[in-house]
């Protein structure tokens, strides 16, 4: 991986001033670390990113989260920053991947200016976030502490969360650049991801022709006996030739996908690495069961 300085995150919009400043914050049980920065830095909008309302968890701690985005979201309204509430399972680090990546994909189209804070949420979900950062180009930023709601201090959580910030002392982190297969490796994995299970050949050959994959416009005939299981021959051979090629190869040598061989047959399966490359693509937008 190469090392490159970010860009800094307090640089001035686009000249035209069509674009937006946007941050993603995901949030724990933090207020001045998602606030703070705004009283300095401009922004138009702001992902407050939360577990849903009816999350598995203790109810006393669904409503203590529920104080916290509360008064971040006042907080952003009283610097000019409009809040948005995202929801997403933030014990679940391919979730964050998921839900992080799509919004920074989804910004990123539309000309806008993206920012991460990676330090108002936990330490497993910082890791999610920051990575999510670097694999699509944009800025994390960590806010500094002056101290901790603890000890003699702890009454004062309420008010500041677990982090009490008084300098705003905002430093962006340094990004590496990290490979990803190309878009279309990318669609397969997300593919994969979203069926929950193997691919057959000819499940492979149709979802690359629905996509307009290049070399599948015209599909084997299929068996007259066996419908969905396409004939054995020279189309059959070439388009095998070609996702092995073009894909499954590439995918298998990263560790992204494997086969389970049945006979002569086979059917391609995500690996775990695979499915933290489909979640971080950022084109799993929406549920995904």
């Amino acid at each position: 991986m190469n090392i490159v300085k970010t860009l800094d995150p307090i640089q001035p919009a686009r000249a035209d001033g069509l674009n937006e400043r946007v941050h993603l914050i995901p949030l724990g049980h933090e207020i001045d670390r998602a606030v703070k920065p705004f009283n300095t830095y401009r922004a138009e909008r702001a992902y407050v990113i939360v577990v849903p309302d009816n999350a598995d968890l203790d109810e006393q701690m669904l409503e203590k989260q529920r104080h916290y985005t509360k008064r971040v979201c006042e907080g952003l309204l009283a610097a000019g920053v409009h809040p948005e509430v995202t929801y997403c399972n933030m014990f679940d680090i391919l979730d964050v991947l998921r839900v992080v990546s799509s919004l920074i994909v989804r910004e990123k189209r539309q000309g806008n200016d993206v920012l991460i804070n990676m330090s108002a949420c936990g330490r497993m979900t910082s890791v999610a976030v920051t990575m999510a950062a670097m694999v699509h180009g944009v800025t994390a930023y960590y806010v500094h502490a002056d101290r901790y709601a603890t000890g003699g201090d702890a009454a004062l959580e309420v008010n500041h969360g677990l982090s009490i910030v008084e300098t705003g002392r905002v430093e962006p982190l340094y990004n590496f650049s990290i490979m990803m297969p190309d878009a279309e490796c990318q669609l397969l994995l997300c593919e994969l991801y979203r069926r929950g299970q193997g691919m057959t050949s000819e499940g492979l050959f149709d979802f690359c022709h629905k996509k307009g994959f290049e070399g599948y416009g015209e599909l084997p005939p299929e068996k007259r006996n066996k419908p969905g299981e396409y004939s054995s021959g020279p189309k059959n051979r070439e388009l095998l030739n070609r996702t092995n090629r073009k894909y499954l190869h590439k995918l298998e040598a990263t560790g992204y996908i494997t086969r389970i061989w049945t006979g002569r047959r086979f059917s391609v399966h995500i690996t775990d690495a695979g499915k933290y490359i489909a979640c971080v693509s950022g084109l799993l937008e929406g549920n995904v069961e």
